[in-house]
């Protein structure tokens, strides 16, 4: 049987925080292409109270934004249902621009969760907030990288993925095995 893991970015006291500062009536983390008329690119600000903290791998918020070399990494692993667009972080302090950065758009959404069997939580009509998926199965063969339909804010990644972006060494990126 397949192996997968939640994916997550392991925030530090020192890391910084984006907010969306275009392209603000655009959904972002659905699973599905992104809208039309979206025109790159995402401009995102960085937070006034850290705006020369460390920058992550990637940010979880507004959506999955990452350095281009994790993007070459994902993509080395096999990862092929992304839609990327650039990337600026503005820093509000001295209006410098950082361009290394992509919205990874994850064109994949599974119904994947054992909603009886995960940890969860009802934040309204239809939404939730999965602390600790567990799989029901049924995720499609050859699917590297998605969202889980019950909780979009939930990366789920194979193993081989997995393997990859540990063996590069990424320090602020963890995993956590799903069964």
């Amino acid at each position: 049987m397949a192996r997968y893991y939640q994916m997550g970015r392991r925030v530090t006291s020192d890391g910084t925080i984006v907010y969306k500062r275009s392209h603000r009536l655009f959904r972002l983390k659905t699973g599905a292409p992104l809208e039309a008329g979206f025109e790159p690119p995402l401009r995102l600000e960085l937070d006034r109270e850290l705006p020369h903290g460390r920058m992550p791998t990637f940010y979880e918020s507004p959506a999955l934004i990452a350095r281009k070399a994790f993007h070459e990494d994902l993509l080395a692993a096999g990862v092929s249902n992304l839609q990327t667009v650039p990337v600026v972080i503005v820093n509000p302090e001295d209006g410098s621009q950082n361009h290394d950065y992509l919205l990874l758009n994850i064109v994949g959404r599974v119904r994947c969760a054992d909603m009886r069997r995960s940890k969860h939580r009802s934040i309204g009509p239809g939404m939730n907030v999965v602390d600790k998926l567990v799989l029901a199965g049924g995720v499609p063969a050859g699917l590297d990288l998605f969202v889980a339909d019950e909780d979009t804010d939930v990366m789920v990644v194979s193993e081989r993925v997995q393997q990859r972006i540990t063996a590069k060494g990424y320090d602020d990126v963890w995993f956590e095995e799903l069964s």
